[in-house]
């Protein structure tokens, strides 16, 4: 369900550091003007908490002044301030989305993730909901982190994500996915033979699914592809086996929907700094690239909103009915990358 945290073994940025907020900022050419100003960036956490004085060390470490962080209970789960081991989840959502977009309000937004894909399902569908529903913080767009491979998950929990995505689509709310550190075959469970599998809920049609590369100092890139022990995995990728292929991938081979739509930095071997119960580490995985995507969104719903336009959106102003599910089997995975 959730992903497990790359840390890397030797990393190739600032002498062994990681890459701080103001390389990726530069390497991505992201306007030092935009700053998130007016955007909420939600951050969905299952079963993880953060510290905030681990965000603030981090933040400051680099000179970042943040505006606000918010702790949002869905079922009456509470933060347990980043002292599990398994929190390091939680804490760099939290420090790269800010970094990113430091003028936005982050909002954490916490549910029980329970002990199974349907616990787990549930937990994001009522998540969801509840984000649809939220009239006091309004974000405009969210970080998800967490996934599997959809044959770890009931269709019918799919469907019902899919079609809340969709909704929060229309309302403006665009919802960021990391689509797994496990390369074709996306799934945690190794026993039986591998199959090659699209991690859900990143292949949710609505969804922007958030994949990794290797990035280099030069602005160089490439897939993030395993190479050895340093680079702990690799992007997550295919075509789904329960949605068929959405309008603006109509140029893919596949019956359906590919993933993932955009990729970041995401390798452990070019990873990211944070600051985790005081002390600095180094992380990878799509974990990061999404929160770090989702960041942008913020930035170009800020331009928008300067140019006096509507928050991005996937689908077209007239409502588009979510894919019925798709049935032709499985697909085989495409390298090439679609553009939402």
């Amino acid at each position: 369900m959730k992903r497990k945290i790359l840390f890397s073994t030797a990393t190739e940025v600032n002498q062994g550091q990681g890459y701080f907020p103001q390389d990726i900022r530069r390497l991505y050419n992201v306007p030092e003007y935009l700053t998130g100003s007016g955007q909420a960036i939600g951050i969905l956490e299952f079963s993880n908490g953060y510290s905030e004085s681990d965000a603030r060390q981090f933040w400051g470490l680099h000179g970042i002044a943040v505006s606000n962080v918010t702790f949002v209970s869905v079922d009456g789960t509470r933060n347990d301030g980043g002292t599990s081991p398994d929190d390091e989840e939680a804490s760099l959502d939290l420090q790269w989305a800010g970094a990113i977009a430091p003028q936005a309000e982050l909002i954490v937004y916490e549910a029980n993730a329970g002990e199974t894909f349907a616990t787990f399902a549930e937990a994001v569908i009522a998540t969801l909901r509840y984000v649809l529903n939220d009239t006091t913080y309004q974000p405009s767009v969210l970080s998800i982190s967490y996934g599997d491979a959809e044959a770890s998950f009931d269709q019918d929990s799919l469907l019902q994500i899919s079609e809340l995505l969709t909704q929060l689509d229309q309302k403006g709310v665009t919802v960021c996915i990391s689509s797994g550190d496990q390369g074709a075959y996306g799934m945690h469970d190794t026993r039986g033979v591998p199959e090659r599998h699209a991690d859900a809920p990143a292949s949710v049609p609505s969804a922007v699914a958030v994949g990794g590369t290797h990035l280099n100092p030069d602005g160089s890139e490439s897939a993030w592809t395993y190479y050895g022990p340093q680079n702990g995995g690799a992007t997550g990728g295919g075509f789904s086996d329960i949605f068929q292929k959405p309008s603006y991938q109509t140029s893919l081979n596949g019956s359906g929907r590919g993933l993932p739509d955009v990729s970041l930095n995401a390798d452990p071997a070019t990873g990211y700094q944070i600051i985790f119960q005081g002390q600095p580490a180094i992380v990878g995985g799509t974990s990061v690239s999404c929160p770090v995507f989702a960041g942008i969104v913020a930035l170009l719903n800020e331009r928008r909103a300067q140019l006096g336009r509507p928050p991005f959106r996937i689908s077209p102003p007239c409502c588009t009915p979510t894919p019925p599910p798709c049935r032709t089997g499985t697909s085989p995975w495409a390298t090439t990358r679609s553009t939402a």
